[in-house]
């Protein structure tokens, strides 16, 4: 290796040079130190350029020429840095193509040019590059897809068998990629190599299209040639039109619309359908049955827009921002002949007037004093009190019309239907009102409605009887299941609140028939748990339960009283009459006092949580001797101290 592959293609500053250079360049910025300027242009350089663009990179070579920019420039003579467009690109690609058309023609071999040959003079065409070309163009070198080349190919192998086949021939669809030359051209940028249409012809693809839609429109036009015949030879014969009809519903062309015979019109509107649907279905459309309910829906639209009501300028005003004409486009019409009366028909109309109600109402209570009413915050809170406030409005005002009533009299004389009358009592039953107006009229000679009556005791002539149908159960009828003679429903029990069935009294869905027997037992549960019905029945129901639930608990020998446990008599009162042993007594005392004395020392020993912990009556007999109690009178008296003894 040389010693000067090893040195680096840019030199290394020092910190002190590098110094040196950024005090200059402040220097510069500042203006007490000229700016640098252009070798090449002798234009001066901006100092406060960034050093990444005044200053030349070392992978372009020329560093020690001066300080210049022309690295940042890009020289439109230099034919190795002119760009292509993707327009301009694709232009010369249609170039090329055209090109290799005319080549096609005159049958001209080039290198570089993709063919179709026989690799090795067997099997079938294979696409193929020729990369040599001989001087007179009979012999190739060819170059396959899989990367096998084969060498000195001749144009014709000869005639075998009668029968001649090139060794090798133009492809159907010319070259594979079409390329120029980026030296005399220029460069593709980055987009133009990676369009996805580049070099697209889009006129051989209309071509294709062209041909495959010409070859159908041949076909069904042949296929409406044979229909139109078959039709002549039956109407010739005497088979009339339903024969007809028959060969065409056969048809591919076939229509869902069926006229009648001496219709033309319907006649007219399948043909119409079918040429309009074929139609579509030839542009791409869904075609059948699914487009003649469009195609019929498109004919029939008969809707006007809103501003074509009235063309007047100077008639309703017509929003097209949200779409909407508030008032009416034709005031002068009347209102049985408007088909458009304008959207503040529809603002008037459903629960808009009961909002409205309810906010005029928020407002009115704001203005006596209730503050606290927000339609939009607690709607149902307004509703109630809405409610609530017409409901004891109009019980003031019957109380007052009941007023009047009673002291100047004359309610016998009012109408009864809905007036005055109903002051007098607003709850009575309606069909009692009804009669009674019935009577006032009679009494004012107005004569009641005639009724006539058939054999079968159907009304004829007068006033028909509102016929009403029985409500049906959701529960199925007249259905036993599981050994029941009754359906569930058929009892219901009222402390419990509960349906059952009748024949057991279980309230159990789908349960087994248990006849008498359980029956009783069924009456005897329900009336423990649940009672009759009657108020308290149930806790009192409860309350037996409970009783009879403490008096098995505390069946024993003690007299009905619960034995002590052995936590309460271990960590309880001492029991005076409990026979303790001494010797395990004194080994306790001994074992707490010991325990005492660690615990105050400094020499503790590690006590594990995992020991056993179980006290002992003896231990606990232990700690209660030991233990002191603020409470006794002996405690704080010492022992050598001398007390009074009273006989």
């Amino acid at each position: 290796m040389s010693s000067t592959a090893s040195k680096p293609l840019h030199v290394t500053e020092s910190i002190a040079d590098r110094k040196a250079a950024r005090e200059i360049a402040e220097a510069r910025q500042s203006g007490t130190v000229a700016p640098q300027v252009d070798v090449k242009t002798n234009a001066i350089i901006n100092p406060h350029n960034p050093e990444f663009i005044t200053k030349r990179p070392w992978y372009l070579g020329n560093n020690d020429e001066g300080p210049s920019l022309d690295h940042q420039t890009l020289d439109p003579n230099a034919s190795d840095r002119q760009v292509l467009t993707i327009t301009s690109a694709d232009q010369l690609i249609k170039q090329e193509r055209q090109k290799e058309k005319e080549k096609r023609k005159k049958g001209q071999f080039e290198e570089g040019m993709w063919v179709e040959a026989l690799k090795n003079n067997k099997g079938t065409y294979r696409i193929c590059k020729i990369i040599k070309l001989a001087k007179n163009g009979t012999v190739f070198d060819l170059e396959y897809e899989d990367g096998t080349v084969e060498k000195k190919v001749k144009f014709k192998p000869g005639k075998g068998g009668g029968m001649f086949k090139p060794r090798i021939r133009m492809t159907k669809s010319g070259t594979r990629s079409l390329q120029f030359d980026s030296k005399m051209y220029g460069k593709e940028t980055y987009d133009s190599k990676r369009d996805e249409y580049h070099g697209y012809d889009a006129d051989s693809h209309t071509k294709k299209v062209e041909q495959i839609f010409k070859e159908r429109e041949e076909m069904r036009q042949k296929l409406r040639e044979e229909i139109k015949q078959k039709q002549e030879l039956l109407e010739g014969d005497g088979g009339g039109e339903k024969k007809a009809q028959a060969v065409m519903s056969d048809s591919d062309l076939d229509s869902d619309v069926e006229g009648s015979d001496d219709d033309s019109d319907d006649e007219f509107a399948q043909k119409e359908e079918k040429v309009f649907t074929s139609r579509l279905a030839r542009q791409g459309g869904v075609g059948g049955a699914q487009m003649k309910v469009t195609a019929r829906n498109l004919r029939i639209r008969e809707d006007t827009a809103k501003y074509l009501r009235n063309l007047d300028p100077n008639s309703a005003y017509y929003d097209p921002k949200s779409r909407s004409m508030r008032d009416n486009p034709n005031p002068e019409l009347p209102p049985e002949e408007l088909q458009f009366a304008g959207d503040n028909f529809a603002r008037i109309s459903g629960d808009a007037v009961d909002l409205a109600s309810t906010q005029l109402f928020a407002w009115d209570a704001a203005e006596k004093g209730v503050s606290e009413l927000h339609p939009q915050a607690n709607p149902s809170q307004v509703e109630l009190l809405k409610k609530k406030f017409k409901s004891k409005s109009t019980e003031i005002q019957l109380q007052k019309k009941k007023k009047v009533l009673d002291k100047y009299g004359g309610s016998e004389y009012l109408d009864g239907s809905g007036g005055l009358a109903n002051a007098i009592d607003e709850k009575r039953d309606p069909t009692v009102q009804a009669n009674s107006a019935e009577e006032r009229k009679i009494r004012f000679g107005v004569s009641t409605v005639a009724e006539e009556y058939g054999c079968d005791g159907r009304v004829l002539k007068g006033v028909t009887k509102v016929k009403r149908l029985a409500q049906k159960s959701k529960y199925e009828e007249d259905i036993f299941i599981n050994g029941h003679t009754t359906v569930w429903g058929s009892y219901f029990h009222v402390g419990a609140f509960a349906w059952g069935y009748a024949d057991d009294h279980s309230l159990i869905r789908s349960s087994y028939c248990t006849g008498e027997t359980g029956r009783k037992a069924n009456d005897e549960a329900n009336e423990m748990r649940y009672g009759t019905g009657v108020t308290g029945s149930a806790a009192l129901a409860q309350a037996r339960g409970m009783i009879k639930a403490m008096t098995k608990e505390r069946k024993g020998d003690n007299g009905g009283r619960d034995p002590p446990s052995n936590k309460s008599r271990l960590y309880g009162e001492a029991d005076q009459k409990a026979e303790l042993d001494k010797s395990k007594v004194k080994a306790a005392l001994e074992k707490y006092e010991h325990d005492q004395a660690e615990k105050n020392s400094n020499k503790r020993k590690y006590h594990s949580m995992d020991a056993e912990v179980d006290v002992t009556e003896e231990e606990m007999e232990a700690y209660r001797l030991r233990k002191e109690r603020s409470t006794d009178p002996m405690a704080n008296i010492g022992s050598d101290e001398l007390l009074d003894y009273e006989k």
